[in-house]
């Protein structure tokens, strides 16, 4: 009958031992979960971000003009002003706001430089 009993003990520690890591991987799973939830909110946000800027910009440069009467040509360099602007964006540049001049993707990953 001891043999049992050494058995059963030891049944019941393996079986406490497999929830003590069910348990402890259940919560890196949950905090992974979180934190790739967030990353998701933060890209979203910026996003929204991004995209309230350029319909502003596209007020400020497109429409503002055409209310005040201005001319056609001036309408147009606005237009090609703005989608230059845009372009440029899209490929990765964005303007430095210290000196004004253009930053680098580079310098953007690797802010020390």
């Amino acid at each position: 009958m001891d043999i049992i009993a050494g058995i059963r003990d030891i049944l019941i520690s393996l079986y406490l031992l497999l929830g003590v890591v069910l348990v402890l991987a259940m919560i890196v799973f949950m905090f992974l979960l979180y934190k790739a939830t967030k990353g998701l909110i933060g890209a979203a946000t910026r996003t929204t971000e991004n995209f309230e800027k350029i319909s502003a910009s596209a007020v400020e440069h497109i429409s503002k003009p055409l209310e005040e009467g201005v001319s056609l040509g001036s309408v147009a360099g606005n237009m090609f002003g703005f989608a230059a602007g845009f372009i440029a964006g899209m490929r990765g540049r964005k303007a430095n706001k210290e000196d004004g001049g253009v930053e680098s993707r580079l310098k953007r990953w690797i802010p020390f430089l």
